[in-house]
């Protein structure tokens, strides 16, 4: 049983921080998730990948303390706020706490073991185990599951990763200046470089790369699968080999001599000047892949060559597998690629999965760092193509203009625009824009209702062909600082 002093604890916590009703009735399509006070909260809020879920830091004295839907967590000596993450199913919660000298990694507002520092906490892909890098005096160890396995000099913390079944995890790791793979725990031969580990789809084998005698060195289960002068190439962007969605192929740009050629896609290929990222369809029966001839980039799909242009990104298939798209530049303009039709040629074509907000960021479209970013996306049915782009650079009484461009039409340009996104039955496409104050969902074409902000990392998501959902800001306060934080939940007409 709670003492009374805990017990009254948490009511004050539950005053100050909970969910307020104060606000009055909501409309039929508004569900309060919480109330925040500006003047106490650390940082930005966030959302849950699902966008049903809020959380964030909040400060009390001295002290910091996590809220996750207007419900406080343990109060902490500092918390550090660009740890705090959801799980990808959005029913976990991790962040990394300051306690004392010591920092702990709390999952689902359960506290780990106490270690100098900790990098790196990641979610394995069924949300049901984690791990990170734990510093340890001068060395590094990785804890899986709350266990502690052995300490190395260094660990590269950008090589964890859980296999996709969830039942193994791998990583590289240096001692005495050699580096080792480390699979389910247990260290493989050392080598003077090792990159590129790979689970393959089925979770069975572990490839990767390794510098032997100063040849690079395809592992497989430990096995040489083939050795060259450099195997994959980090300096055009790729440093995997990379396995079929069914797990039978597994390719990837090789040199010899002064030329690069593709590996393991079972016929003859020509050599490039470099092979930069592959890209499998769905069913696993086409490939396509960058190189790099006489200066130039091109896309090679099914041995087929495209045309040059200066770069190339993103090499994406439809989930269908009958079309293929990718960004490439040209002249200083980035335009979108669509089965070898080029289009119009923009100033910018959002390039990254996910951006992150800079520190001196601190109004107008820097909102777009905000959410989820992809530069372009299929429809579920692989007939239609959306994209993001700008329109009109900044000025100096006004910022950058961006334009979505759906199945080669430009809509309304806004100085902002995120989360772009096709309906299930790919008949709707819905995003969102504007600048705070004043931002909104569009689907369509057509502007919905204004609202004071969306939340970091929400983005508009449908729940069926004709309803979407999203979480919006409402400020509550005359110098704005305090909001509240609703789900909005409508119905297209």
């Amino acid at each position: 049983m709670k003492s009374l002093k805990a017990l009254t604890l948490l009511a004050l916590l539950l005053a100050i921080y909970g969910c307020k009703s104060h606000s009055g009735a909501r409309p039929g399509n508004l569900k309060l998730i919480c109330h925040i006070d500006g003047s106490t909260t650390v940082g930005e809020p966030i959302s849950s990948p699902d966008s049903r879920h809020v959380a964030y830091v909040s400060k009390s004295g001295a002290k910091r303390l996590v809220v996750v839907d207007g419900q406080p967590q343990k109060l902490y000596d500092f918390i550090e706020v660009p740890t705090l993450a959801f799980s990808p199913n959005s029913r976990r919660l991790a962040y990394v706490a300051w306690s004392g000298k010591k920092q702990i990694a709390v999952i689902d507002g359960i506290e780990g073991k106490p270690y100098d520092g900790i990098e790196n906490l990641i979610f394995s892909p069924s949300n049901l185990r984690v791990a990170y890098v734990a510093k340890i005096g001068g060395k590094s160890a990785v804890v899986v599951d709350g266990k502690e396995e052995q300490a190395y000099d260094i660990v590269s913390e950008p090589s964890l990763a859980f296999s996709p079944d969830n039942s193994r995890l791998a990583y590289f790791a240096r001692a005495n200046e050699l580096w080792r793979a480390v699979i389910d725990g247990k260290e493989q031969k050392p080598y003077d470089d090792a990159h590129g580990l790979t689970f393959s789809p089925d979770s069975k084998h572990v490839a990767y790369v390794a510098n032997i005698d100063g040849n690079a060195v395809l592992l497989v289960d430990e096995k040489k699968a083939g050795s060259y002068d450099e195997i994959s190439n980090p300096a055009a962007g790729d440093a995997r080999v990379t396995y079929s969605p069914d797990g039978q192929r597994l390719v990837y740009g090789a040199q010899t001599g002064d030329k690069w050629t593709l590996q393991g896609s079972g016929k003859p290929e020509t050599p490039y000047e470099a092979i930069g990222s592959i890209a499998f369809s769905p069913d696993s029966q086409q490939i396509a892949y960058e190189a790099q001839l006489a200066g130039k980039w091109i896309v090679i799909a099914d041995g087929k060559e495209g045309k040059p242009y200066d770069s190339i990104g993103r090499l994406l298939y439809s989930a269908d597998g009958r079309r293929l798209a990718y960004l490439a530049t040209a002249n200083e303009k980035q335009l979108l690629v669509v089965d070898g039709d080029e289009g119009k040629p923009y100033a910018a074509i959002v390039e990254t999965e996910s951006l992150e907000r800079s520190p001196a960021c601190s109004s107008g479209p820097c909102w777009l760092a905000f959410y989820p970013q992809k530069p372009f996306a299929f429809s579920p049915d692989g007939k239609r193509v959306a994209y993001q782009a700008k329109v009109r650079e900044k000025r100096v009484d006004s910022g950058e203009l961006w334009a979505v461009v759906v199945d080669g039409k430009e809509q309304s340009s806004y100085e902002g625009i995120g989360g772009l996104v096709f309906s299930p039955d790919s008949q709707h496409v819905a995003y969102v824009a504007g600048t705070e104050p004043k931002q909104f969902v569009v689907v369509d074409g057509k502007e919905g209702k204004q609202y004071d902000g969306l939340v970091k990392g929400a983005t508009c998501l449908f729940d069926s062909p004709s309803q979407l959902h999203y979480l919006a800001k409402k400020i509550t306060s005359s110098d704005g600082k305090s909001y509240d934080i609703d789900l909005v939940e409508e119905t297209i007409q």
